[in-house]
């Protein structure tokens, strides 16, 4: 996956209000991103920064032991720190153990990929995934990225606000359509997510993409109080109705187990004293 670079200005060259943090940020993301470690030139194409300015910020995240090098001293490579810098008794490492065997029933009992989905604010963070072996599983950046109105996660996210404040992270609508099956009418989103919250889980059934589609149900820590979500996700040929029907009774079995979990009250009590 490239690197996200810096903003340029139309000269091409990288703003200068981009900051030493903005810089330092967009080196280690270049580094963890990476499949090797890359040397001094790589890193600066990669971020569009010059050798000299990225040699300067290398020795500062050295010195901070969020940059490591490899044995030859010419190439560099993120540290343990930079990928992995939360402790083991946070929140959501808790939360990550207390899922685990709910997220394994899931994966068992329908032979689908099953996956926990936090919160944070209008972003959508995967805590963890547990996928079956020979199935397709879905690929999962850290946070998800999709249209919040195609995605399973989106639309429990989306069901945890307002009506005003959807209207306001949704638009006027059209949405925009990415299959034949996305639902791009504002109020026909309305009405899915209204049977979403009668029946307790949602679906998105070839909505992201032709061919695969996933059901999921919201973590709650209280009457309105929603963590996150649980989720199965595969191929579309899956869902039968009397599938869904049955991993939407597991799913809600697991969120509520989930829910009751010190990691999960924990983690809600992060963003929202």
């Amino acid at each position: 996956m490239p690197a996200r670079k810096l903003q340029t200005a139309p000269n091409g060259r990288p703003r200068s209000d981009a900051g030493s943090l903005g810089r330092g940020l967009a080196i280690i993301e270049s580094l963890m991103e990476a499949a090797r470690p890359l040397s001094l030139h790589e890193i600066s194409e990669s971020v569009g920064l010059t050798d000299s300015t990225v040699h300067r910020i290398l020795q500062t995240l050295h010195d901070a032991n969020y940059v490591l090098k490899d044995p030859s001293g010419k190439r560099y490579f993120a540290s343990a720190k930079a990928m992995s810098p939360l402790t083991m008794y946070h929140p959501l490492h808790i939360l990550r153990r207390d899922a685990f065997e709910p997220l394994r029933t899931l994966r068992m009992r329908s032979e689908l990929t099953s996956s926990l989905v936090v919160f944070v604010g209008l972003e959508r963070l995967v805590v963890d995934i547990s996928g079956a072996f020979g199935v397709l599983t879905p690929y999962y950046e850290t946070c998800l990225r999709n249209p919040l109105h195609v995605a399973v996660s989106g639309k429990l996210l989306l069901l945890s606000r307002s009506a005003d404040e959807r209207r306001e992270l949704l638009g006027d609508g059209p949405y925009e359509a990415l299959t034949p099956s996305t639902i791009t009418d504002p109020a026909a989103l309305e009405e899915e997510l209204s049977e979403a919250a009668r029946r307790g889980y949602s679906t998105n059934l070839d909505e992201n993409f032709n061919g695969f589609s996933a059901i999921g149900a919201p973590v709650t820590c209280g009457p309105g109080q929603t963590l996150g979500c649980v989720m199965l996700a595969g191929a579309s040929k899956e869902f039968s109705g009397a599938a869904m029907a049955q991993w939407s009774r597991a799913l809600q079995e697991q969120a509520r187990l989930i829910s009751f979990s010190q990691g999960a009250r924990a983690a809600y009590a992060m963003w929202h004293q």
